[in-house]
C-alpha cells in the first residue's frame, strides 16, 4: 500500500502475517487499482481518517495527498476536516465529502447523495469509493486502537481549529426496499464472472443477493472475497466471539441482510436464540458473561469512537492474545465495510430469513 515497510502500521501488522497477507490485496486494489481519480481517492480516505479522528491515517495521507502526483493543499486539507458544508468544494468533491459522513453516521449513502454520485460516477466507481471510504474506517479502527504512533519525520497532524467530530451511534435512516444495484442472475454471468463466483453457486443455480451484486465489479470481488472469507471462515478467533462482533455490529448500523444471514451461524457457534435476541440489548443487559460482555464493548466502540478504551482492551486481553486482538478489530471493520455496501446498494434479504429486532 505507501512505500516503505519501515512504517509503524506495516511492522504493528507484520504480527500478524495470515490476517495482513488475506487483506492486503483489496487494500492494494483500493490504493492502486480502483478507477477512482487519484484526488478524490484520496478525499474519501482523509475525510473518514478526520471522522475517526485517526492521527496516524490523517498524518500519512496529508503526505500523500499534498505530493506532487496528487496536488491536494494546506487549503484543501484543512477544507476536507471542515466538511461537506466548507466554502470552496467543486460539486463532485462536496459530494464525496457528504457520502463518506453518511456511511460513517448512517452506515448508507443517502437517496439524494447516491443520484449526485451517480451522475459523476459509473456503478464500479461508486462501488469503489463505498469500499475506499470503509476500508479506511476499518484502518482507523485498527490504528487508533493498536495504538500505532505516527513516525517522527511526518509532521502533519489533525487539526486543532476545527471542531472533533461527532462519535457514531446506532444508525437511524431508512433503508431500501429495492436494489439500486441490480444482482446478476446466474444464467447472465460472463464467463470471467463465473469463474470468480464459481464458490457461491448453490445446488439450485442461484446465488445470494450479496454475492450476485458485489459480482458486478469483477476486479474488486477477488479481493474482496480474499479478505471477507478469512474473516468468516479461515480466522483465529472462536466462532462465537466472532458471531457476537458481527451480529452487534450488524445490528448497529441496521444491515438487515447481515443480521438475517448470521442467525444460523450464531445458532451453529453455539448461542442460544435468548443470547442471540440479547444481543440487540447490548453489553450491558443481564446475562452475559465478563468475556462476552468485552467482546460486544469492543463492538460498541469502535462504531461510536473507531477505538477500543483502554478498559475494554485490558479486559479483552484476558482472553485473546494479539493476534486474535487484531482480529476483533478488523471483524468489525470489515463487516462494518460490509454492512455499508449492502445498505447503500440495497441487497435484499432473501425470503424466509429471520428479521432483525427493531
Amino acid at each position: 500500500m505507501i512505500r516503505g515497510r519501515e512504517l509503524n502500521i506495516y511492522l504493528t501488522l507484520a504480527r500478524h502475517p495470515a490476517l495482513y497477507e488475506r487483506w492486503t490485496p483489496l487494500g492494494q486494489f483500493l490504493l492502486n487499482g480502483s478507477q477512482l481519480p487519484p484526488r478524490h481517492r484520496e478525499i474519501l480516505m482523509l475525510r473518514m481518517g478526520w471522522l475517526c479522528q485517526s492521527p496516524y491515517e490523517w498524518a500519512q495521507h496529508v503526505r500523500i495527498g499534498m505530493g506532487a502526483d496528487i496536488g491536494l493543499t494546506a487549503a484543501d486539507v484543512h477544507r476536507i476536516a471542515e466538511g461537506p458544508d466548507a466554502p470552496g468544494w467543486d460539486p463532485v468533491e462536496r459530494i464525496l465529502v457528504k457520502a463518506v459522513d453518511e456511511m460513517r453516521y448512517d452506515a448508507m449513502i443517502s437517496d439524494a447523495t447516491w443520484v449526485a454520485l451517480r451522475a459523476y460516477y459509473s456503478d464500479q466507481q461508486a462501488m469503489e469509493a463505498l469500499y475506499t471510504a470503509t476500508q479506511y474506517q476499518l484502518v482507523s479502527m485498527a490504528l487508533n486502537s493498536a495504538g500505532i504512533q505516527v513516525e517522527p519525520n511526518n509532521a502533519h497532524r489533525l487539526p486543532a481549529d476545527v471542531p472533533r467530530p461527532a462519535p457514531a451511534s446506532r444508525a437511524k435512516g431508512p433503508r431500501l426496499s429495492t436494489p439500486r444495484i441490480a444482482p446478476v442472475k446466474v444464467a447472465d454471468l460472463t464467463p470471467r464472472q463465473r469463474l470468480l463466483a464459481a464458490n457461491q453457486i448453490r445446488p439450485d443455480g442461484t446465488m445470494l443477493n450479496l454475492y450476485a451484486t458485489l459480482i458486478n465489479h469483477q476486479a474488486l470481488y477477488g479481493p474482496r472475497t480474499t479478505f471477507g472469507t478469512y474473516l468468516q471462515r479461515d480466522g483465529l478467533l472462536p466462532p462465537r466471539t466472532r458471531e457476537l462482533l458481527i451480529m452487534r455490529t450488524g445490528y448497529l448500523i441496521r444491515a438487515e441482510y447481515e443480521w438475517a444471514h448470521h442467525v444460523s451461524y450464531a445458532k451453529d457457534a453455539g448461542l442460544t436464540d435468548e443470547e442471540i435476541a440479547r444481543i440487540a440489548k447490548g453489553p450491558e443487559a443481564a446475562g452475559w458473561s465478563e468475556a462476552d460482555r468485552y467482546v460486544l464493548r469492543a463492538a460498541d466502540e469502535l462504531r461510536r469512537e473507531a477505538f477500543i478504551s483502554d478498559a475494554t482492551w485490558a479486559g479483552l486481553t484476558k482472553t485473546y492474545d494479539e493476534k486474535r486482538m487484531l482480529e476483533i478489530i478488523y471483524t468489525v471493520g470489515g463487516y462494518s465495510m460490509t454492512g455499508v455496501a449492502i445498505n447503500s446498494f440495497g441487497v435484499q434479504v432473501e425470503p424466509g430469513y429471520p428479521k432483525m429486532p427493531s
